[in-house]
């Protein structure tokens, strides 16, 4: 687009000048050329096209990583451009008068807060508003307008400063549209960085960088300054004193202004920016954020949640490796578990469970091959071709945990019961797909022995062909090829709920009495594990973590009646019961039950008390129900067909003894 405005540029008065002069040749000739008028206004077009093209270049360079539209096309919205340079300068010229006589009186008109919303993502005005109030004069405006001055005991209530916290939002998006159309003034980060050591400019820096989508060089260039003087500079982390208000008890925790925790927020809301500075080579960040820098009771929070947007955001196989979001967020899920399994760490991010509890749900394959592994003290990436060859499709890079180390983080995470529901639900949902997949592939056996056998037989019967089917699935469900491989990942999987039950303490009945909610959470989890569904062949398991924890913990209450029931509970029999459950529904959704048309004798339609239809059908769609949705008689039926009938073994069998410390 730049060289096609260029060439605008550069034709339009060259069109419009030959245009003349061949009028002027033909009209001494006597010549009357009636298309010249015309050939004018498509050169006074040509010539008046360029602003309107450069303003959409802008709007696609300014545009945020990420934000890209379907097939990966940028889509520029041009209502975002509401000036030519001219009036965007005087656009902000106005705007920055009337916020600097507003800032005095404190309070801030709803005209000039719908000038600044209507102009925040503008780059001409953000470029023209950055110039007219400098980062000096802004981060002076900012103190005032949350009276930073006072001790913590003295300033506004938050519920009082919705509107300030709004003018500061709009501040940092005006300022990060400015930075990604690259128009912020030379030097601006310098003049921004100003005084960063000081309490009132370090909460003033936070709140202009808290929002906006910045450039990323610009963000990456910001977040490594800060880091190397808050390294620098031990002083600058001290927080201020902490006493509770007037006649209360309770202390009010004054917000923490340390160098490092005005970038927090930004890390957040810009995870290629986060990749990039905590996998930095020369810093090494993550031993000092972690380990050794001590962090108020709500940044440590915002580190956590930095870390997990860092880890998952951007998962990918891309080459060369190096460069890669995925590769970056891989290690960084790696390393960040690392810190977690110590003791020093867990002291100094109590708040950071759930985080940590989230980035290992995100890898739950990577959990689930480190415990089926040998313990090894390596950590970092793994760079297979293919890191997962349980699922199909190309997954991305995965994270190399060590297995000692997963079980002090999880113990420690999973004292959160939030975090252990986390975790629990991504190694359901990742069991369940896995299951479907290797049933699949098992299926898929049957059907192409079954289909060369009906081949060579032509001439066969309804009745010879049924009875072929079920004898190539029964003789092909008892072992060898993808039966064993069936059965092997059921073993596997199920070593995993071990580690993940007994690093929550509710793997022996003793130590469940004593978490009653948690293990509460256990139950319902196992009474959900049939109608998970597996999601999308080639899908990444990552992205239906949110979804699968919704699905089992959504409408978990846990109530008195559930913890009277846990005292008789048992964690590995509920663990038994669920994979045979989770075992069940992925053979059934994949046929492996027999045909339920004929009904085949393995299937639970060809029982003569409870057949397609009756109350005890618990099959929905050929898939079987949710056990929390079976009614009595279903779930009598259900049984009964699973571990009474003696067809039904002659397919299913293997699942009964998965689960086992010592499988």
């Amino acid at each position: 687009m730049t060289k096609v405005i260029a060439m605008l540029k550069r034709t339009g008065p060259e069109f419009r000048e030959s245009s003349r002069q061949v009028e002027s040749a033909l009209g001494r000739l006597g010549v009357e050329l009636w298309t010249s008028p015309a050939l004018r206004r498509v050169a006074d077009q040509m010539s008046a096209k360029p602003p309107d093209l450069q303003g959409r270049l802008d709007l696609i360079l300014a545009t945020p990583d990420g934000e890209f539209g379907r097939d990966g096309i940028i889509w520029a919205d041009g209502a975002d451009w509401q000036s030519s340079t001219t009036e965007g300068a005087a656009a902000a010229q106005a705007v920055a008068a009337k916020v600097r006589e507003q800032a005095k009186s404190g309070t801030f008109d709803a005209q000039t807060v719908a000038e600044l919303e209507k102009h925040k993502n503008d780059p001409l005005f953000a470029a023209a508003f950055a110039k007219e109030i400098p980062p000096d004069e802004l981060k002076r405006l900012i103190s005032r307008m949350f009276r930073t001055d006072l001790p913590p005991t003295g300033r506004p209530d938050e519920k009082d400063l919705n509107t300030e916290k709004k003018v500061a939002n709009l501040f940092s998006t005006i300022l990060g549209t400015a930075s990604r159309a690259g128009k912020l003034p030379n030097k601006y980060a310098d003049e921004l960085l100003k005084d960063l050591g000081d309490p009132q400019s370090a909460f003033a820096i936070g709140k202009l960088l808290d929002k906006g989508k910045f450039d990323h060089a610009f963000m990456l260039d910001v977040v490594k300054r800060v880091y190397d003087y808050d390294v620098a500079h031990p002083q600058a982390r001290a927080r201020e004193p902490e006493f509770p208000p007037p006649g209360q008890d309770k202390i009010q925790h004054a917000p923490d202004v340390s160098p490092m925790s005005t970038v927090l927020s930004a890390l957040i809301h810009h995870p290629k920016v986060g990749q990039d500075f905590f996998t930095d080579p020369k810093r090494r960040p993550l031993a000092y954020l972690m380990r050794e820098r001590r962090w108020g009771p709500e940044s440590d929070t915002l580190l956590g949640a930095a870390l997990y947007e860092a880890s998952t955001k951007f998962r990918d196989h891309g080459m060369p490796r190096e460069q890669s979001s995925g590769y970056k967020a891989a290690l960084i899920a790696s390393w960040a578990s690392h810190y977690w399994a110590e003791e020093k760490v867990q002291q100094n991010l109590p708040n950071t469970r759930i985080w940590a509890a989230s980035i290992h749900a995100n890898y739950i394959s990577d959990v689930h091959r480190a415990y089926q592994a040998p313990p090894t003290m390596e950590i970092g990436v793994d760079a297979a071709n293919d890191p997962d060859k349980s699922l199909s499709g190309l997954q991305p890079y995965g994270a190399v945990f060590n297995k000692d180390e997963l079980k002090k983080a999880m113990t420690w995470a999973f004292k959160d019961n939030d975090a252990f529901m986390t975790v629990a639900a991504a190694h359901g949902q990742y069991s369940v797909k896995v299951l479907d997949e290797t049933a699949s592939g098992l299926a898929a056996e049957v059907r192409a022995e079954f289909a060369a056998w009906h081949k060579s037989h032509p001439e066969a019967t309804k009745k010879q062909i049924d009875e072929k089917r079920q004898d190539i699935l029964e003789k092909k469900m008892g072992g060898g090829g993808g039966a064993f491989e069936f059965q092997g990942a059921v073993n596997d999987l199920s070593e995993t709920t071990y580690a993940i039950t007994d690093a929550a303490n509710i793997a022996k009945i003793e130590e469940a009495k004593k978490n009653d909610e948690r293990y509460a959470a256990w139950k319902n989890m196992a009474t959900k594990i049939i109608d998970l569904a597996p999601g999308p062949q080639g899908k990444f398991v990552g992205l239906l973590v949110s979804q699968a924890k919704d699905h089992i913990y959504g409408k978990f209450t846990p109530n008195s009646e559930d913890k009277a029931r846990v005292a008789a509970g048992n964690a590995m029999e509920d663990a038994k019961i669920m994979f045979r459950d989770a075992t069940a529904a992925a053979m059934m959704r994949n046929g492996l039950f027999g045909d339920g048309s004929v009904p085949a004798p393995t299937h639970p339609h060809a029982s003569k008390q409870y057949p397609k239809g009756s109350n005890g059908d618990f099959l929905v769609n050929g898939e079987i129900k949710s056990k929390d949705e079976m009614t009595a008689t279903e779930m009598k039926a259900y049984n009964e067909w699973l571990y009474l009938n003696r067809a039904t073994k002659r397919v299913f069998y293997g699942a009964d003894s998965a689960i086992d410390r010592n499988s």
